[in-house]
């Protein structure tokens, strides 16, 4: 998808409700002395020194008066002057587009509600109808692109943020490709446009349901849409379930690009659905297979505010995230629709949402806003479901023996993505953001530093982190990265993890690219630590502030790198090892924070790391953890029995000041 060279302004309500538009500031570029001395700040706590001694000459090379930064810097202020956002077109084909990996675990994250009680199959149906009801009030406002603009509520307060992603929700699909995704906009279809509708699937079977009346045009209404969903779960629950052929979506991407071309070939019908999917607005999973309550359970550590039976709401994200397996719920998915709301026949209900149109941010605050409007909201179907409905139809899928083997080995390769998956929801229910405030300290800087003080406490040293940090100041702003791994956040977690280390690390003969630690410690006292924390506060704040003003480092290292290539200039800067190092992100993290008790989580981005996303709330804290098993060096009950340690050794540590 190429970014349009004009600026998309952002729509603003006033307060007498008139729309007017703001031109929102481009991203910036920084300058290349800033981006190369932030750069090597990022090195030097996560390589060996030989390894920084050799980056830190590439770099000087790249940055020298002749050297390449200078000319490939020019041409990306000149690109800056010809695109909206020079950097997002880039960016999205580096984070998603070009990346062959499944989406579900890998890039998908989970979405897990509060649980719901069914007792009978019209509640399955009621609770989705007032879902999609309730998203279809708020796709009306997005029809007549009138959303209500939101502001910045820190550094530069009031100043307009880019709405583009949530114009993205509903109108986007992620079309697999032989060599590169394409993100598809259905904004414009007349089919969107003029006869909108929802896919549900229920027991692998799939239904189109249009959303607006055949006899006059108005929407259905949530009796209505209640009907509708009530009628296909009757009639599911009398059918055998079909060949799953959602699960081909569930394969690396090029692999379903494959499968998809095969469907094709099989005829119009096929060619029809997949148009159909493509073009819906969202689609309703209803779940008719539980999970069992130990399912691929390493521990208890989770805590669970809420159970649906006995099953844990680390269980639930499981459900969430990939759908358990080919025998329970993933051929009951197309993991590359924006937002498939799934809601389970035992009262487990969440979603599951394809990430490259769109931050969490947006996602989170549309159907908060939904979850909190439904609370008012009655709604009854027909205790009779309707057995024939104009507004319903079947998908029938054409399949062979050649789909059937191809649906077959995706399921055998998914099952083992499942059952690599380790997952651990835990609530820390020591204290939240009320202490982490008292003390001076914003609450999502507080919780990066425990992250690294806990890596720290595993594995001896500390590697290159992840934190999405949200560009939306400037047109077409999605993220940069905060890169938590500080000198100072090493020097501090160390003297935290009895002692000061006094040699950092040492080249691993078998993998040069994962140095291991020397264990040599001096010890100090709370004072020194104090001080220690303070400067990794410091720093960490520092790192986030300039990201959110766009004076992050990695966006800019990607235009450079894709600059260079567009130029032919030779640069050995991004063929170091140290580079490599640096976007190995064995600690991926975000914080994603939520009014209601929802939470939302996903899998590592690399096999040997760790995701962590966490919701501070006033009085605990939300984390959301995951590793692989297949991983020797990564654990989430491991990692959250540290971080539990760590959030109480810093409580005390802080508690000192006070003393």
């Amino acid at each position: 998808m190429s970014l349009p060279k004009r600026l998309i302004p952002t729509r603003l309500l006033s307060q007498d409700d008139k729309p007017e538009e703001v031109e929102l500031p481009k991203l910036p570029v920084p300058t290349l002395q800033h981006t190369m001395v932030r750069y090597r700040e990022a090195l030097k706590p996560i390589l060996t020194a030989a390894q920084f001694e050799t980056s830190c000459t590439l770099i000087k090379a790249f940055e020298a008066e002749n050297g390449p930064g200078s000319r490939i810097q020019k041409a990306l202020l000149d690109r800056r002057e010809q695109f909206d956002n020079w950097a997002y077109d880039w960016w999205l084909h580096d984070m998603y587009l070009n990346n062959q990996i499944c989406l579900p675990v890998n890039s998908n994250p989970g979405m897990v509600f509060p649980p719901e009680y069914f007792s009978q199959l019209s509640d399955m149906a009621n609770y989705a109808a007032t879902f999609v009801g309730q998203m279809l009030k708020h796709k009306a406002i997005l029809d007549r692109r009138a959303l209500p603009i939101e502001r910045a509520t820190s550094r530069e307060k009031g100043q307009p943020l880019c709405m583009a992603q949530y114009y993205r929700l509903l109108t986007s699909y992620r079309r697999p490709g032989l060599q590169c995704d394409r993100l598809i906009s259905t904004e414009n279809s007349p089919l969107y446009k003029d006869d909108p509708h929802v896919i549900v699937i229920c027991k692998n079977q799939m239904y189109r349901v249009r959303l607006k009346k055949l006899t006059d045009g108005e929407f259905l209404n949530e009796n209505e849409l209640a009907d509708e969903f009530h009628g296909i779960l009757q009639e599911c629950e009398n059918l055998e379930p079909q060949l799953p052929v959602g699960i081909l979506t569930s394969q690396r991407r090029n692999i379903w690009a494959e499968s998809r071309e095969i469907l094709l070939s099989k005829g119009a019908d096929n060619e029809e659905n997949l148009n159909l999917i493509e073009e819906c607005v969202m689609i309703v999973c209803f779940d008719m297979e539980v999970l069992g309550d130990q399912f691929n359970s390493r521990s208890n550590i989770s805590r669970s505010k809420y159970k649906a039976g006995n099953r844990d709401e680390t269980n639930m994200m499981h459900q969430m995230l990939h759908g358990g397996g080919f025998e329970t719920n993933s051929g009951n998915r197309w993991f590359d629709k924006t937002i498939q709301v799934v809601v389970g026949m035992d009262g487990v209900c969440g979603l599951c949402y394809e990430h490259s149109p769109s931050e969490a941010v947006s996602l989170l605050q549309v159907v908060e806003d939904i979850l909190e409007k439904s609370r008012s909201v009655e709604v009854n179907c027909s205790p009779v479901p309707k057995q024939h409905s104009a507004q319903r139809e079947k998908l029938n899928w054409v399949v062979d023996s050649e789909i059937e083997k191809h649906v077959i080995e995706a399921s055998r390769i998914f099952q083992g993505v499942v059952e690599d998956l380790d997952f651990c929801v835990m609530r820390f229910d020591g204290y939240g953001k009320n202490f982490i405030k008292q003390n001076s300290v914003s609450p999502d800087v507080y919780v990066q530093l425990a992250l690294q003080m806990t890596y720290h406490r595993l594995h001896g040293r500390l590697v290159a982190t992840y934190e999405s940090a949200s560009t939306r100041r400037f047109a077409l702003g999605r993220v940069d990265c905060i890169r938590s791994a500080t000198s100072e956040a090493l020097e501090w977690a160390s003297a935290m993890n009895l002692g000061e280390a006094i040699d950092e690390v040492e080249p691993n003969i078998s993998d040069p690219l994962q140095p291991t630690k020397r264990v040599s410690f001096k010890l100090c006292d709370d004072k020194q630590k104090l001080e220690y924390f303070d400067r990794a506060v410091k720093k960490q704040t520092e790192v986030m502030i300039e990201n959110i003003l766009g004076d992050g480092i990695d966006v800019h290292l990607l235009g450079l790198r894709e600059q260079a290539k567009l130029m032919k200039e030779p640069t050995d800067l991004f063929l170091d090892d140290g580079y490599k190092i640096a976007n190995h992100f064995a600690l991926s993290t975000s914080q994603i924070a939520t009014r209601t008790d929802t939470f939302m989580g996903y899998g590592p981005v690399v096999p040997d790391g760790y995701g962590a996303s966490y919701n501070p709330r006033s009085d605990s804290i939300v984390f959301c953890l995951s590793a692989f098993r297949s991983s020797q060096i990564t654990d989430s009950s491991h990692f959250a029995n540290a971080l539990q340690e760590s959030l109480l050794l810093m409580q005390q540590l802080l508690n000192t000041r006070q003393s």
